[in-house]
């Protein structure tokens, strides 16, 4: 087996959370976010674990979009659900950007698993000063929430084919949840049942951002009637981004 190298970057996040001379036979191909507990996504340290994706930096657009969304339309008062939120990194960014800039906000951070959804709890108390209108639901998308019409819809859900889990990195089809990466024979089973849930969750005025695989084009999702979609490119020029608004 060859030895592992770690690249700069990960030599600098393992010294940086204690592990000052870090020996790479000890560690397999483990990701070293997971080998910390923390991982950073815009700007802000979050933990992470077994439970947990290790955020992208690609996802960050997710909350660049979002707010971009609530300057252009002036929101005052978002209401924004964050649906799969693993180590809550969507949603708690968007609340810790809002506060700074002094705009109140109703979050709603969901998750099918337990575990995930209390890390989500402990980053919001490590991170938001005021976790005021922060709230966690245990859900399977949308099934178990309270009839509310959100003004943003952010979620970064399964999408890879269940028969390319195996040719994935083993840093990920043998670290990361398979939960949150399977998205059924397709990879599109778990974004169209969100799809399908839509209109009874988005507002009128409302936009949903979905992460997607690059590959994935607008033909192959199935979207409820009254709803445009389009798809917006990441910070490498790949489609990424599957923006849902209702159609006027």
């Amino acid at each position: 087996m060859a030895k592992r190298l770690f690249s700069p970057y990960e030599l600098n996040h393992l010294r940086k959370y204690g592990f000052p001379d870090p020996d790479p036979n000890l560690f397999g191909e483990k990701p070293v976010e997971y080998l910390t507990g923390h991982a950073q996504f815009c700007e802000l340290d979050f933990l992470v674990n077994s439970s947990t994706l290790i955020p992208r930096l690609e996802s960050e657009k997710i909350v660049k979009l979002a707010l971009d969304f609530i300057e252009k339309n002036e929101l005052t008062h978002p209401a924004i659900a964050d649906i799969g939120s693993g180590s809550g990194c969507l949603g708690l960014s968007l609340a810790s950007i809002l506060l700074k800039r002094q705009i109140p906000y109703t979050i709603y951070l969901s998750d099918i698993s337990l575990p995930a959804l209390q890390t989500a709890r402990e980053n919001a108390q490590r991170l938001i000063f005021s976790p005021a209108n922060l709230f966690f639901q245990e859900s399977d998308l949308f099934e178990s929430y309270p009839r509310i019409k959100f003004d943003l819809i952010v979620a970064n859900l399964p999408y890879i084919p269940t028969a390319n889990i195996s040719t994935l990195p083993s840093s990920v089809k043998n670290f990361e949840p398979l939960p949150a990466l399977d998205g059924g024979p397709g990879g599109t089973t778990v974004i169209n049942r969100l799809l399908k849930q839509l209109p009874r969750f988005l507002s009128s005025q409302g936009m949903a951002i979905l992460e997607i695989d690059d590959t994935y084009s607008v033909e192959d999702f199935i979207f409820p009637k009254n709803l445009d979609p389009s798809i917006e490119k990441d910070l490498y020029g790949a489609p990424r981004f599957l923006i849902i608004i209702p159609r006027s």
